[in-house]
Formats: structure tokens, sequence, C-alpha cells
């Protein structure tokens, strides 16, 4: 979110140098910087005990692409616990490992993304209503599946490069 405006006071922020961190809006009326903020994500690569990759088509947004299941962290929840329950959520299975990869903002929606991998038990999906399918891939066609370039794209290399 880029502050134009004092979530406090309603305000007209102007820009005030404030440290090493250049302009930045600023609230006369409070007294305090807003520094621009942005949303926080989760993204897992989810393997099984056989090293396949579960991908799925989501119900809304582009329903013709397989992606990694991913959402939002809540107030007070960590990362891990995020993209746990986020596993759970959207496929009804359980995490027994998740461990941080590595992290990509994702500008064309101002998200910070949290990329996993997370180790399951293969068994029946009990999907949610934002997932119309859920899939398992051998690993080189999950890389191959997902759109070029994206962020779950870049996570499957990294899970690949460390699982061999």
């Amino acid at each position: 979110m880029r502050y134009k405006y004092c979530p406090e006071c309603g305000a007209k922020l102007d820009s005030m140098p404030v440290g090493d961190e250049g302009l930045v809006p600023w609230c006369k009326s409070c007294d305090r910087p807003w520094f621009d903020t942005f949303n926080t994500c989760v993204l897992s690569v989810i393997l099984n005990e056989d090293d396949e990759v579960l991908l799925i088509r989501q119900s809304y947004h582009d329903t013709a692409k397989y992606v990694g299941v991913a959402g939002y962290m809540k107030p007070d929840e960590t990362a891990e616990a995020a993209a746990a329950r986020e596993i759970a959520e959207e496929t009804g299975l359980q995490a027994i490992s998740v461990q941080f990869l590595e992290s990509h903002f994702y500008e064309g929606r101002d998200q910070l993304m949290l990329g996993f991998a997370a180790r399951v038990h293969k068994s029946g999906l009990n999907l949610s209503g934002e997932v119309l399918e859920g899939r398992w891939f051998d690993i080189d066609t999950a890389i191959n599946t997902v759109r070029e370039g994206s962020i779950i794209q870049k996570l499957i290399i990294k899970t690949k490069e460390s699982i061999l």
C-alpha cells in the first residue's frame, strides 16, 4: 500500500527525509512517518514421499494454469504455520515438515512471497472450494507445467536442486 493520507488522522501526507531511508511519507499532524506496506504471502512446493509435486488449479483468476498452494499470512502467525495452514485448508493434507527456501517480491500485487518446501504423505485430497483440481507431477514435469519464469517454477527448481 502506498500511503497518500495518514491512516490515523486522514491528513494528506508530505515527504520528509528519514535517515538512510530517503524521502518517506510523513504526517505533520501526527509527527510520524508512514512507510509503504505490502502483503506477506506464503507459497509452497508440496512434495510427497516419492518426490512428486502437488500442483493445483484454482477456481478463480486463471483456472487453466497449474500453480502452487499459496495464501496470506494472518496476524500473530509464523510463516511456517501459515504455509502448513494453507496446505491443509486448500488440499486437506497435513504438512510433516515445512522448510523455508527463499523469498521473492511480486510487484504486480505488492506481495512478499515467502517460498517453502513442504513434505506431506501422499493420500486422498480434500480440496477446498478455492481449488478446481489437485494433481501430482514428477518434479521435472511440474517445472514444465507451471508458467515459465513464475515464482513457483523458481521454487520447484530450487527444491529439485536441494533433493538431488
